[in-house]
């Protein structure tokens, strides 16, 4: 808890420090807010969870993955911004009356770079997050959460309207984070998305 409340302190007082347009920026407003949804694949770093999933793959259950998040993106100068959000992906199976559901959730922070190629653009964040799972299973039934890790995310993307100074822009994009879930293992996410920006 004590990690979360310090990465919050963190967001919060970056927002103010950095509220001010750059004064070289062509934009006059302090950023906006995004909210994105997206699918991928989930490469899990555990035996006991690999082993689960072979298993629910064996038995046919059915499996879908969804995930969102929602964040503030700042402009620091031209072609840099400030970015931080919350996300949770969902790995879900099921079948019948047995499930398993994986809900991986990680807080954002970093920095977007826009080189000036059109509305492409490149993030690096750094990731604080950890995954539960909801398992009811061949007569087994637990909730389980990992320990808290500290990660990081490569994203690429490409803002459609990047010459769009004010209302709703789309962008698609994709990334890779890398999770550490302690006792020596890690999740590896790549994931597409959409995003809408409200600037």
């Amino acid at each position: 808890m004590k990690k979360i409340a310090a990465l919050v302190l963190l967001l919060a007082s970056s927002f103010f420090v950095f509220a001010a347009p750059a004064k070289n920026s062509k934009s006059d407003k302090i950023g906006g807010v995004e909210f994105g949804i997206g699918t991928g694949y989930v490469f899990y770093g555990d035996s006991a969870t690999k082993n689960l999933i072979s298993s629910m793959n064996s038995d046919n259950f059915a499996r879908f993955l969804i995930g969102g998040d929602v964040g503030i993106f700042i402009p620091l100068a031209d072609y840099v911004s400030f970015v931080a959000d919350a996300e949770l992906l969902n790995d879900l199976f099921w079948k019948g009356g047995e499930h398993c559901f994986f809900f991986d959730y990680s807080f954002n922070g970093g920095i977007k770079l826009m080189p000036g190629f059109g509305g492409l653009g490149f993030t690096v964040d750094y990731c604080l997050g950890r995954r539960t799972s909801v398992i009811k299973y061949d007569s087994y039934s637990a909730t389980e959460s990992t320990k808290w890790g500290n990660g990081f995310k490569f994203a690429i993307d490409y803002d459609i309207k990047y010459n769009k100074k004010e209302g709703v822009c789309p962008v698609v994009g994709a990334y890779w984070r890398h999770m550490p879930r302690g006792d020596n293992f890690s999740d590896n996410t790549i994931s597409i998305y959409m995003k809408f920006l409200f600037r």
